[in-house]
């Protein structure tokens, strides 16, 4: 699954504890070797979620991993030099949807120019108006296809997807038509 990632988006579906997450870890890792200024974002559906991840992925990442979400202080994220600080010194960022959707309707992070790699952990819920959806119609999309081969450093173009998700329900055509 890791050589699929490295050539197209896809959709993890794996029961809970079969390595979904092992897999996104390999898949950060080659990206933070692939995209040296670019970051690797990590979204999750709840703040819990979010914590869980973000020990797990401190813990086998060589990088600083910033974790943000509506409990951390949510006024403070209104701060572009905050938003700012937190991407120049971070290479992995965990988070909400919300707080993601947000940070790019507002402009603090320009997705093509910033992310490389984006990973939505319960991918499932990227139906209808669910702020992962809503990231990949109004923001992702509208991007240009990122370069497959190169030097691709500072190049603007559509982050590479990863959806991880343990149950992917009858709706799953919904999710995948939001990843395509």
């Amino acid at each position: 699954m890791l050589e699929m990632s490295l050539a197209s988006n896809i959709i993890i579906a794996l029961n809970t504890g079969s390595g979904k997450t092992h897999i996104a870890i390999l898949r950060i890792k080659h990206e933070l070797e692939r995209e040296k200024f670019k970051l690797c974002w990590y979204v999750a559906p709840t703040v819990a979620l979010c914590i869980q991840q973000h020990s797990v992925l401190s813990t086998f990442l060589p990088v600083f991993v910033g974790i943000i979400s509506g409990s951390h202080h949510p006024d403070q994220w209104k701060n572009r030099d905050l938003w700012k600080a937190v991407v120049d010194s971070h290479r992995v960022i965990v988070s909400t949807p919300q707080v993601l959707f947000d940070s790019l309707r507002h402009g603090y992070i320009g997705l093509g120019k910033k992310v490389g790699l984006l990973i939505f952990d319960e991918a499932h819920h990227a139906t209808d108006k669910h702020p992962c959806n809503l990231i990949m119609k109004e923001f992702y999309f509208a991007l240009p296809l990122r370069p497959t081969e190169g030097d691709v450093s500072g190049v603007i173009g559509r982050p590479a997807i990863i959806g991880l998700s343990a149950s992917l329900s009858y709706r799953s055509g919904d999710v995948e038509r939001a990843f395509r």
